[in-house]
């Protein structure tokens, strides 16, 4: 019986001792499943290590909390409401993750559990992570079509740009924001390119009022008005798209993972994704797994492309195209590197999008792929000064809490400890 929020309840029900005894069964056979099992329920039930753990997590619960509120609007509206209506699924699903991460942070355990291929003891107490850094936020640059740079961290709200007939205009919240000019007159084609450091992430409204969400170390190609019979954007990186639907002019995503090829072009695999309008997030940084479309909503096509030109600055790469495969809501699609089509059915596609919602959702997740997150998020490099730790984990963390506060809750529940040297994880 793994870690997960049943567990949480019923270690909370044993310390209030109102636990019934079917729940009491089901909890001694979690601690008699794995010694480490063991040594956790005695270590966290301990009074002065809960008390420890309530001062250390406190803050960063409520940062918690602001989050989901500040990212789901209708759960405000559903406590305004004075109707009986549940809220919405998605409140639903958020709710209870945070309720979670609240539960399991007070207990130490915070909603996950690295595995160790053997039970090792964990100290007491561990050497605290040096070094105060913080998380991401709204950071990117703007090239407009003559190759001008525009810092958005710098630059002031209201119109920063004008790109033809379009208008461009950074929002109060940091959004990115493309109008244009209404009227029947014939939009000069240019491209814009929106790019997010490791730390940074940004939101931008494409002139048709699609919205995109870029994660860190991502990029976003496209036009400042879409012509033509189809509307067509690059990415690189992690993106999240909410498109308006137009039947008659399909939105089309060319997929150029973010590592790039040996010799610096853009050759190499690809994709493309299909849409009229729907909810979808692309993972396409290349050096974590093979390129990864989960649906939302609506359906989209996904197709392998093989990336066989590098672009020049106003044109888009080459591509030579393979059979497609469709995906319907709660499937991902995964384009491998012999470029074939792997569709994943009743996936959690909520965890897909965690990181717009400020969590990191580890499954299954070993210790490269978590640092190779926390490294983009946090801009920070990675070195490890002996064998990799053999751990992999499983749950939700809070995106906006300080790295070294993230860092001792890993090192924590674990046997590896961490060290932050300038800007430098060292992983021991």
């Amino acid at each position: 019986m793994p870690v997960n929020n049943h567990i949480a309840q019923l270690i909370i029900k044993h310390l209030q001792d109102n636990i019934t005894v079917e729940e009491e069964l089901d909890l001694q056979r979690w601690i008699a499943s794995d010694p480490q099992h063991r040594e956790l329920f005695d270590r966290f039930t301990q009074h002065e290590v809960l008390q420890r753990e309530m001062a250390a997590f406190s803050e960063s619960n409520n940062r918690i909390q602001d989050q989901v509120y500040a990212q789901l609007p209708e759960v405000q509206e559903a406590i305004g409401n004075t109707s009986t209506a549940a809220p919405k699924r998605n409140w639903m699903r958020w709710a209870s993750i945070a309720a979670a991460v609240l539960i399991l942070g007070v207990l130490g355990l915070w909603y996950m559990l690295p595995k160790r291929t053997a039970s090792t003891t964990v100290p007491e107490q561990q050497a605290p992570v040096a070094n105060i850094i913080p998380a991401g936020g709204n950071k990117a640059t703007l090239t407009l079509a003559d190759g001008t740079v525009i810092d958005l961290d710098k630059a002031g709200n209201g119109e920063i740009a004008k790109q033809g007939k379009t208008s461009v205009n950074k929002k109060e919240d940091g959004q990115l924001e493309y109008r244009s000019a209404k009227g029947n007159g014939q939009h000069a084609i240019a491209y814009n390119l929106l790019s997010t450091p490791r730390g940074g992430q940004y939101q931008l409204l494409l002139p048709d009022g699609s919205k995109v969400w870029l994660n860190a170390a991502s990029s976003i190609r496209y036009p400042t008005a879409f012509a033509g019979n189809e509307r067509r954007v690059e990415v690189t990186g992690e993106t999240y798209f909410e498109i308006v639907k137009n039947a008659s002019k399909p939105f089309k995503v060319t997929i150029v993972p973010a590592s790039g090829a040996a010799d610096g072009t853009n050759a190499g695999r690809g994709g493309e994704v299909e849409v009229l309008g729907t909810h979808f997030n692309i993972n396409a940084y290349g050096d974590e797994q093979p390129i990864v479309t989960t649906l939302l909503e609506g359906k989209i096509k996904v197709t392998p492309v093989e990336l066989v030109s590098k672009p020049a600055a106003s044109t888009s790469p080459s591509t030579t195209h393979r059979t497609y495969k469709t995906l319907s809501p709660g499937e991902e699609a995964r384009i491998n590197d012999k470029a074939d089509v792997v569709v994943r059915k009743n996936v959690d596609t909520e965890s897909a999008v965690a990181w717009m919602k400020g969590f990191f959702d580890f499954h299954q997740a070993n210790i490269k792929t978590v640092m190779k997150q926390i490294s983009r998020w946090y801009n920070v490099d990675v070195q490890y000064t002996a064998a990799v730790p053999a751990q992999t984990f499983e749950g939700s963390l809070d995106r906006n809490i300080p790295l070294n506060e993230l860092l001792a809750l890993l090192q924590q529940m674990g046997t590896t400890k961490f060290q932050i040297e300038g800007r430098t994880i060292m992983v021991k």
